[in-house]
């Protein structure tokens, strides 16, 4: 990896600029800027750099994975978001804005918040308490914080099969999925949490349950910034609670557009009853753009991810015969809200995928070069 490519991470803080800075420093007057970077600056990037193939070599992948600015990146997003709600509660009441630039900073913070999950979910894949501490920290800023159960022994175990909310169906909506995964996700976190309990001895209905705590903290943090908003102004600040939920809504469900974008349609086979073939490159949709897979971590290269979870998102790879999406996540989350366009341009690559995924010799050979 290249100095450019490493230090190309921080366009993250690009995103903060355009969803928090400019609208401080405009007084509230241009709140769509955040909106407006990640669906029209983001994707005209990627159309004019292209596309990145290239892999860490082998030589360099200790030197990368021990390397902590990649680290540094991620814990210091955990506070910078932090403070920023705290400035944004602020900013409700300093400027003097209308409905729709009201629902712009809202649009644009949830932007933000919704990378948030990303950073949550990488760190969330680590063994390290620190790392798992500011996981969940990053997740009750927008009141997900069960996909910290879910996702890591939910879906990383039956991603590609019926049996995951977090899997689009063929010719399923967006609109759809979003109920089929918000709900399904918290009911299968709160079974996992459940099945835990009863295995430690330990009573559904008490502090050790996590599932519990994870819908209390969310509530006392948003009570926490109406709290310090309200000392500030002298009077009850309201106002921030529907803020708070509104980015949290926006962010979750920009989080659920991704994993309609990553596995729609995509199943494993089924080898006997209840079992299914494990989870190999072919099972994720990938995008390898150069800027969007920078600004979100190398997300991108999602079936690398599947197959190794714990690999640091600076040595994912890009394999050729991965799935591959037309145009990075920007431009496919707004094709997604559009299912008649989502399926005139998905359905044919799902079923060319379909032609290659069931053929024994040609996942072992994809298999091997991914090992």
């Amino acid at each position: 990896m290249n100095s450019f490519k490493k230090l190309g991470f921080l366009s993250i803080y690009l995103l903060i600029i355009s969803s928090n800075v400019i609208i401080v420093l405009t007084e509230g007057q241009f709140t769509w800027t955040g909106v407006l970077f990640a669906y029209v600056f983001v994707p005209l990037i990627d159309a004019v750099v292209g596309k990145d193939r290239a892999n860490a070599h082998k030589e360099d992948f200790e030197r990368l994975m021990n390397d902590r600015f990649f680290d540094v990146v991620l814990y210091s997003l955990v506070y910078v978001h932090i403070g920023q709600l705290f400035t944004s509660a602020l900013a409700l009441y300093r400027y003097d804005m209308n409905a729709f630039q009201i629902a712009g900073f809202v649009a644009s913070i949830g932007i933000f918040s919704g990378t948030m999950i990303n950073v949550a979910h990488e760190l969330g894949h680590r063994t390290s308490k620190v790392a798992q501490f500011h996981a969940k920290l990053s997740l009750m800023t927008v009141c997900y914080m069960h996909f910290f159960i879910e996702h890591n022994r939910g879906h990383h175990v039956w991603v590609a099969t019926p049996l995951d909310p977090a899997t689009a169906r063929k010719d399923q909506t967006l609109y759809a999925f979003w109920w089929q995964s918000v709900t399904g996700s918290w009911r299968s976190a709160w079974n996992i949490e459940k099945r835990t309990l009863e295995k430690n001895n330990q009573p559904l209905w008490s502090h050790h349950n996590q599932m519990l705590w994870f819908i209390i903290l969310p509530i006392a943090f948003c009570g926490l910034l109406t709290g310090t908003a309200t000392l500030l102004v002298g009077r009850l600040a309201w106002e921030v609670i529907p803020f708070f939920f509104g980015q949290a809504v926006m962010a979750f469900l920009l989080l659920e557009t991704i994993n309609y974008i990553e596995h729609y349609g995509i199943v494993r086979r089924e080898i006997a009853p209840g079992k299914y073939e494990r989870v190999n490159p072919l099972h994720s949709w990938n995008a390898n753009h150069i800027f969007s897979n920078l600004i979100l971590f190398q997300l991108q290269r999602h079936s690398d991810h599947h197959a190794y979870a714990s690999r640091p998102y600076q040595v994912l790879r890009h394999f050729d015969e991965s799935p591959q999406l037309p145009f990075g996540y920007p431009l496919m989350i707004l094709m997604a809200t559009v299912p008649p366009l989502w399926f005139a341009v998905m359905n044919k690559r799902l079923q060319a995928w379909q032609a290659n995924a069931y053929d024994a010799t040609h996942i072992a050979q994809v298999v091997k070069q991914f090992a």
